[in-house]
């Protein structure tokens, strides 16, 4: 018997809960709200509209974000276009495509 492993479109009212949630005390270290967004995402997805928003909430590890939340996009085709574009500097940038070639060894 295999395991059965499902994922969860995050809806509209549920992204916001998740940021709302994110933006509470608990969550102030940007680590604390990494390790929640991962979380999230190994029973989730999102799209790359949601990732930029959590990209752009998450300033001291926007990165890993970026790639965390790569691996459960339904629309990856979109990834540079909305979430890489948020990133100002080239160096993060190509830091975030490496990681993700590692990662999932796919090119961005």
């Amino acid at each position: 018997r295999g395991i059965l492993h499902v994922t969860i479109s995050f809806d509209e009212n549920n992204f916001k809960d998740l940021v709302n949630s994110l933006n509470m005390a608990a969550y102030r270290k940007d680590k604390d709200k990494l390790r929640r967004i991962a979380a999230v995402c190994s029973s989730h997805t999102l799209n790359c509209s949601q990732t930029a928003d959590l990209v752009k909430l998450t300033k001291g590890c926007n990165c890993d974000v970026a790639v965390t939340c790569y691996g459960s996009l339904t629309d990856k085709q979109n990834f540079s276009k909305v979430v890489l574009s948020k990133f100002k500097w080239e160096e993060e940038k190509k830091e975030i495509a490496g990681k993700i070639k590692e990662k999932y060894g796919e090119d961005i």
